[in-house]
């Protein structure tokens, strides 16, 4: 009730609130005046009224200021009260104040946005602390070390690290701080929390990876040492502050390479520590001598690098090294023996009992065409053709029981090509270990006129085109295959340049890299396109090989061709039948999948939009209940011309998923310029479709989703734009629909 009079009074004017006030009190006033003179005098005279009139008319006056000036301070206190709920609103740190009877008073919106709590949840401290703190030890804790705070009345309050249980479960990390306000006899206790979750999340991220960096740095079996500009030392590994002479690596910090046991070296040291800084580059694996604390020397492997900030700017070096000082009296002494055997013009094998090839020499290397490090590890069966697996035990036995077996064989090149050898095996049993050492002799010239006469029955009896040229690529010889094939008779080709078949469709650059290959692998093979005598270009399966001399040069080619034209047909129909639909002729689902993979990317690249539109037909399936499935095919069949017709761009695909299923891939557009198509569907699927004299008409739905705002993956983007094609539907269909994430529908 004395809130609508203060409101009410509040809405009326000085004038008119003076104006009741003077009434009111003029009618009290005269009433009075008139009954006290009628008691005392017996009548009521004009002059004790007209005073009367007079001192309520002052009364009146003084009462209505009074009132004006409390009305006017109550406004103005109104007007705090709401600026100081807009400033707790609008502040962005947690807030709760309570009264002294620990009923929480006010929560502001940013507390129950970081902990979940309204007001309701905990109307006071009791509730707070049970759902805040669940843990009783840690309640208790809090509300003690909370109390002691409180107490502290010299000091103002200290503010805690608590940890907060939210509403929804989770833990926050936050700084409480308390402040008393109010009067007297009424305390309010004002509370902020200052949430510190990411702080602490990142210290503690930090930490652990200062200590696993630490960890890494102590495991490593190699030293590592870090400088300043300047090369005083920051700090390195406990194995560097050994190699000093120092029992901690702290104690290694500040000093310098010239008070250390290599002071000898200091300046060199120094030299290559200018050097990385000033190119800022690292100096990779090279060797240097160091002074050990006990006067000896040592060679070190060492690596330098420049130590870069976090703004990448360089403020020091990092060195790792390693002691390489035995592995080098080691390769010394083995340098002279491994330099014969490399040297030798016989491949050199050394093989375990499991036929495993553990040395090889260079020539091996050279005459097999593989590197070292491939051939060790490979078995002999790998490269000779005429050894298998099985066969390995029955040679090892005849090697231990004769030491030496000598044979002719073959080996394989990585090429592929294959000269004959000839075999000694040596078996040696040393330090409890068995090895067989076997020396291969190339006999490729004795064997000459033999492969020469494989080369030639192999190319007139191949029913496949053969071809064999000189090292200038001149023809010397052709087969009957080869005249089918291209057209050309034997006297026509013999003198000419293999060249003569080039179609014109292939580059410098793919020729200039098949013979690289020929030369350097002593063959290729793989697809290429040929011209007929005729003039007609075919595809064809081509296989080169080097045939080579005693001298390892290149003397004649050797060319195998296959007419592959009917076979790229059916791999060219197959792949169309597996990349499109059956009945429309569409991409299907899988090539959809691939362009919409290639669509994202590029938009990825160049930060642009693209829209992918879901589309169902509506009443499609009474066509097919009611005309049966050949109309309901041929209905479809319709419907993939018109939604090609609406789009024009080559780079957009138009899909069928199956059944009434259609899915439109829009590249680089927008959502206005998607919604647009979406609406030239949507108009031409309603005209109706004149099939064999039936006259259908049908409808469709369609669902948009957009890239990058409703998915980043095809998966994603196909399920949202399904997903918006059924709120379409919802929608009462023959219309559109934008994703949404919160599934409402835009038509």
């Amino acid at each position: 009730m004395n809130h609508i009079l203060l409101s009410r009074l509040q809405h009326l004017t000085r004038f008119r609130l003076w104006l009741i006030s003077v009434f009111l009190a003029t009618v009290l006033t005269e009433s009075v005046v008139a009954l006290m003179d009628l008691l005392l005098k017996g009548q009521i005279s004009f002059d004790y009224l007209l005073t009367g009139l007079v001192a309520s008319l002052i009364a009146a006056s003084l009462i209505c200021a009074m009132i004006i000036f409390f009305l006017d301070h109550l406004a103005g206190l109104k007007d705090d009260n709401t600026q100081l709920n807009t400033i707790v609103s609008a502040i962005p740190v947690p807030l709760a104040l309570f009264d002294e009877e620990r009923n929480i008073q006010i929560l502001n919106p940013e507390f129950t946005k970081i902990f979940g709590y309204e007001i309701q949840d905990i109307p006071n401290i009791s509730e707070w602390r049970l759902r805040a703190f669940p843990d009783p030890a840690y309640r208790l804790k809090v509300g003690e070390e909370w109390q002691r705070h409180l107490d502290n009345n010299d000091l103002e309050f200290q503010p805690m690290e608590i940890e907060v249980r939210c509403k929804n479960g989770l833990n926050k990390h936050v700084i409480a701080s308390a402040t008393r306000i109010g009067r007297a006899d009424r305390q309010l206790q004002l509370v902020l929390l200052y949430d510190i979750s990411k702080r602490i999340a990142a210290m503690n991220a930090l930490a652990e990876s200062r200590s696993l960096l630490q960890l890494v740095i102590e495991t490593i079996p190699m030293r590592v040492f870090w400088k300043d500009p300047q090369s005083r030392y920051l700090g390195c590994n406990s194995q560097f502050a050994r190699d000093c002479g120092l029992t901690e690596a702290e104690d290694i910090i500040g000093k310098v390479d010239s008070e250390l046991s290599w002071r000898d070296q200091a300046e060199s040291y120094r030299a290559d520590d200018r050097l990385v800084m000033q190119l800022n580059l690292p100096k990779l694996a090279y060797e240097e001598p160091q002074t050990t604390p006990d006067g000896g020397e040592i060679l070190l492997r060492t690596s330098k690098a420049p130590l870069r900030n976090s703004l990448g700017e360089t403020v020091g070096v990092l060195g790792v090294y390693d002691d390489i000082t035995e592995l080098k009296k080691i390769e010394n002494e083995l340098w002279l023996t491994k330099t014969m055997v490399d040297k030798s013009r016989t491949a050199f094998f050394c093989l375990d009992p499991q036929g495993m090839v553990t040395y090889v020499n260079d020539y091996a290397c050279q005459t097999l065409g593989y590197s070292r490090e491939e051939l060790i590890g490979m078995k002999p069966w790998e490269f000779d053709p005429d050894l298998s697996a099985c066969a390995w035990s029955t040679i090892w036995e005849r090697l231990r029981a004769n030491k030496v077996v000598n044979h002719e064989s073959r080996h394989r090149r990585k090429d592929g090509t294959i000269f004959p050898v000839d075999l000694t095996c040596h078996y040696i049993a040393h330090n409890g270990s068995a090895l067989s050492f076997t020396f291969a002799q190339d006999i490729s010239e004795r064997k000459r006129l033999d492969t020469e006469f494989r080369i030639a029955a192999t190319a007139f009896e191949s029913q496949e085109g053969m071809m064999i040229a000189d090292a200038a690529t001149v023809i010397l010889k052709v087969n009957k295959s080869f005249t089918e094939i291209t057209g050309y008779a034997s006297e026509e080709a013999i003198g000419q340049k293999t060249n003569l078949l080039n179609s014109g469709m292939h580059d410098a650059l793919f020729f200039a890299e098949m013979w690289k290959s020929i030369d350097s692998k002593g063959g290729w093979q793989g697809e290429i396109w040929n011209r007929r005598k005729n003039g007609n270009i075919f595809p064809e399966w081509l296989t080169i090989s080097a045939v080579k001399g005693a001298d390892g040069a290149i003397t004649h080619y050797v060319g195998a061709m296959m007419d592959i034209t009917a076979r790229k047909a059916i791999e060219q129909h197959v792949h169309h039948l597996a990349h499109h639909d059956a009945l429309t002729d569409l991409p299907n689902r899988i090539l959809l999948m691939d362009r919409l993979h290639q669509a994202i990317a590029q938009a990825r690249r160049e930060q642009s939009m693209l829209a992918l539109l879901y589309l169902d037909l509506d009443k499609f399936k009474p066509v097919n209940d009611s005309f049966g499935h050949d109309i309901g095919d041929l209905l479809l069949k319709e419907v993939a011309i018109r939604l090609q017709a609406c789009v024009k761009r080559e780079s957009d695909t138009v899909s069928r998923l199956g059944g009434d299923e259609f899915v439109v891939l829009l590249a680089q557009l927008d959502e206005s310029a998607a919604t647009a198509v979406a609406e030239n569907i949507l108009e031409s699927l309603k005209q109706p479709f004149l099939i064999q004299q039936h006259r259908l008409d049908i409808s469709s739905s369609v669902g948009i989703a957009l890239y990058p705002t409703d998915g980043l993956d095809a998966n994603t983007l196909m399920k949202n734009a399904d997903n918006a094609m059924y709120q379409a539907k919802c929608a009462g269909r023959g219309c559109y629909s934008l994703y949404t994430s919160d599934n409402k529908t835009a038509c």
